[in-house]
């Protein structure tokens, strides 16, 4: 995980880090990245108080960041595939291949930090997930003794060509950035074929690819790539309704003013809204089923502490549970300043569900939730069928290794690499002092993943 997204606290805070019985979340984001992610929603529509210009400016970075780290993914991607072209010797090959995969689904991630129409770049998502999907499946093949055929190459050199068509497009919208061009402005103006950032896009894939449909059979079938939104169910609710939800999670509101709609990805009513401790808090309301997906705030810091930590839970997963949140549970917290933060999963048949996970941020002064991102759980959440393990936990802990201290242990269901959901044994361990997570497939037995816990003033990293 990247440490890119991490916003700067004030000067001097001291962290408070203890972990809920011992767990630090294997997979969470960091403490301050769901600050920075959760600024970004439901920002601007016409705020013109000195708060939300900030709010504003502070999404304008994340943005932009976001931009920076989409362009270095497909540079990346594309020198080394000039190197997969350049090499007649398998193993780099294997090793380039892979690399390019790795790049194609970190720009994909970035993509989908950035405020795009959604059914205006489904063409682009599609394209990088199929480079991803085809690449890594070259590195299978080349690691099983196998070598690329004359069609494989000439795709190969297709993505290539595709790849600098990305890169050129990429960099002219770079150069506008730096000429002054402001992302989060022109995500919000929008004419009959969407917001105009979106179609700065327009020119960055190329469809003349011809990818080997087999290829698509497994995890990068059409069905996932495409995948439609899991979570959200139920009628569609109007702004009224909308309003009332907001009310209901957030007793002490004084106002609560309609900012307009987001048509993206997630329909939604956006909403700016002030409470009785001075607070504002934006609040983003789905149009299916009114769910609150994402809150964004501030505390009020001229407040002393009016609750504790325990009580911060407690009110955190009230508010989930109104929420719809299934079965919630807390899986991780840490503590910096005057806000709490928690991450809280589903818990289906004792497992732990990671891809469902939602992030809140509390206010200590207010006992207000100041950060929540539920979009996590209504894009996955869906009832699964979850795998039998083949062998216990008590022989998943021999594949870690002995000089690892296992603190603790628990069942999981993991998102890794390539959009896979797999059944995990979680392992706690330290070992000089950091402490690491190991992740055991609890159906094969083999080794998923390993974390490890980077201590910030900012909060804790897991890479």
């Amino acid at each position: 995980m990247k440490n890119n997204d991490v916003l700067d606290n004030k000067n001097g805070l001291k962290k408070e880090n203890k972990r809920l019985n011992g767990w630090v979340i294997g997979l969470a984001i960091s403490t301050a990245v769901l600050g920075a992610t959760s600024i970004g929603f439901g920002i601007g529509y016409g705020i013109m108080n000195d708060q939300a210009m900030s709010y504003k400016n502070d999404l304008e970075g994340v943005y932009q960041r976001s931009l920076h780290d989409l362009v270095d993914s497909v540079n990346n991607a594309e020198i080394k595939m000039s190197k997969v072209l350049a090499s007649n010797a398998s193993s780099y090959q294997k090793k380039m291949l892979l690399e390019v995969s790795q790049n194609a689904n970190e720009a994909s991630s970035n993509i989908g930090l950035l405020p795009l129409s959604q059914n205006d770049i489904n063409e682009n998502v599609r394209m990088i997930n199929q480079i991803s999907g085809y690449t890594q499946t070259l590195s299978e093949k080349l690691s099983k003794g196998g070598s690329l055929t004359q069609t494989e190459i000439d795709t190969l050199d297709s993505i290539y060509q595709n790849l600098l068509t990305m890169k050129s497009e990429l960099n002219k919208i770079i150069r506008k950035v730096e000429q002054g061009y402001n992302i989060v402005d022109n995500s919000m103006n929008l004419d009959t074929d969407g917001n105009l950032f979106t179609k700065e896009f327009a020119g960055i894939h190329d469809t003349d690819v011809d990818y080997p449909t087999m290829i698509y059979d497994g995890p990068f079938s059409d069905s996932v790539v495409n995948s439609e939104i899991k979570g959200l169910t139920g009628a569609k609710v109007s702004k009224e309704d909308a309003i009332t939800k907001a009310q209901k999670c957030f007793k002490n509101l004084v106002s609560i003013d309609y900012e307009g709609e987001a048509n993206g990805r997630f329909e939604t009513y956006n909403f700016r809204a002030k409470n009785s401790d001075e607070e504002m808090i934006f609040i983003q309301v789905s149009k299916i089923g009114g769910h609150i997906l994402t809150v964004s705030g501030a505390g009020n810091s001229s407040k002393e502490k009016s609750i504790d930590k325990a009580k911060a839970q407690e009110l955190a997963l009230e508010f989930v549970k109104l929420n719809g949140i299934e079965k919630p549970e807390v899986v991780w917290t840490d503590t910096i300043s005057d806000e709490a933060y928690f991450n809280i999963a589903p818990i289906q048949s004792g497992v732990v569900l990671y891809p469902d996970l939602v992030k809140v941020k509390v206010d200590l002064s207010s006992g207000t939730v100041v950060g929540y991102d539920a979009t996590t759980y209504f894009t996955n959440h869906t009832s699964r069928q979850i795998d039998s393990p083949q062998g216990s936990i008590k022989d998943a802990e021999v594949k870690v290794p002995s000089k690892f201290a296992v603190n603790g242990r628990r069942t999981v269901l993991a998102p890794l690499d390539y959009n896979r959901e797999v059944l995990c044994y979680e392992f706690e361990t330290t070992y000089n002092d950091a402490t690491y997570y190991f992740y055991i497939n609890a159906v094969t037995g083999e080794e998923e993943n390993i974390l490890k816990v980077i201590e910030t003033d900012n909060g804790n990293l897991l890479l």
